[in-house]
């Protein structure tokens, strides 16, 4: 560890500390998703999938969020799984999508996610979104979400790399899923495993389901196929979103590329328009996290049409459910 790195490192451990210091459990199931690396590993994606999962066997499910980002109440429900309630500056643009996207499904975004529990309605199963170094919180299960292309970039902690804990500490969680991934990896079990011996690793991958436009209707993506696509999009990992459009056969014409969470302008949009007309791109394709951000600003009918591809998690074991939401525990 170099000396800027143990300075990260120390100020994290007082910070784990003071927030670890009065840690309470929640009135259900907690569930907690987070990574161990900055950047985008499939945390939303995967939260998603549980959530429709826990639905579909019964269980009511809240989501609680941090909300990063949001500009509404600090303590606030964004859905109670009839759609949001609120636009998505005041909810954050992750709670605000998951709120599109999921029926029966509570949302509420706070930054303390034990007092955001309290205005829940009656609940079986909390599910903490980006979770892992979220202390003050009880749960009875982590996972933690690493893409398997890279998951521990190169190795070191903040500033010097992508880590924002040490590779050891993966040993509190339960659970390991390699995202974006083609096929087991026993080299980097075997690294995680040193840590942590009793862990479980599953791997799962990304299916486009088809397009939205900015009405919110979800359209087959076939009569698109080969199109002149100009990509737009600020996640946390645009890389995985490009290929996703190449994968599906897509003609990527150019490119436009935020940061994380980023907050559309006008300027930025004529901007794209600009580039994309120039380009010959017959669509714009985002990502459905940027869709409502854009789509909000538009006054005017699009010069050329704009859609959000929509992407869902795969996890073919329901051994990983199974673990996740409790089945083992319920028929002990």
């Amino acid at each position: 560890m170099t000396p800027v790195e143990y300075i990260y490192y120390l100020g994290y451990r007082i910070d784990r500390l003071l927030r670890s210091s009065k840690r309470r459990p929640l009135s259900a199931r907690t569930l907690s998703v987070g990574n161990l690396t900055i950047g985008g590993t499939g945390k939303t994606p995967l939260v998603i999938a549980l959530a429709e999962e826990a639905v579909r066997r019964g269980l009511k499910t809240c989501i609680l969020s941090r909300g990063y980002r949001s500009k509404g109440p600090e303590s606030a429900i964004v859905s109670k799984g009839e759609g949001p309630m609120m636009n998505w500056e005041e909810a954050g643009d992750e709670p605000y999508m998951m709120a599109k996207r999921l029926n029966h499904v509570w949302i509420i975004k706070d930054r303390n996610r034990y007092r955001g529990s309290l205005i829940a309605g009656e609940v079986d199963l909390f599910i903490l979104d980006d979770g892992f170094q979220h202390w003050p919180v009880e749960r009875d299960l982590d996972i933690v979400t690493m893409d398997a292309t890279l998951p521990f970039g190169n190795g070191r902690l903040l500033p010097l790399g992508p880590l924002r804990e040490p590779l050891r500490e993966v040993r509190r969680a339960r659970i390991v899923l390699f995202t974006n991934s083609t096929g087991k990896n026993p080299a980097f079990e075997e690294q995680i495993r040193a840590h942590s011996p009793d862990i479980s690793f599953f791997y799962s991958r990304y299916a486009a389901r088809g397009l939205v436009g900015i009405d919110g209707e979800l359209t087959e993506m076939e009569g698109h196929r080969g199109a002149k696509v100009y990509a737009v999009a600020g996640v946390g990992s645009p890389v995985r979103f490009l290929k996703s459009l190449k994968d599906e056969g897509f003609n990527i014409t150019g490119e436009t590329l935020f940061r994380d969470h980023h907050r559309y302008s006008r300027s930025d949009l004529s901007r794209i328009f600009r580039r994309a007309e120039r380009s010959g791109s017959d669509i714009i394709i985002t990502t459905e996290k940027d869709l409502p951000k854009i789509a909000s600003i538009l006054t005017d009918e699009p010069s050329i049409p704009v859609y959000a591809m929509r992407v869902d998690m795969v996890i073919e074991d329901p051994v990983f459910f199974d673990i996740a939401l409790g089945k083992e525990d319920r028929e002990v």
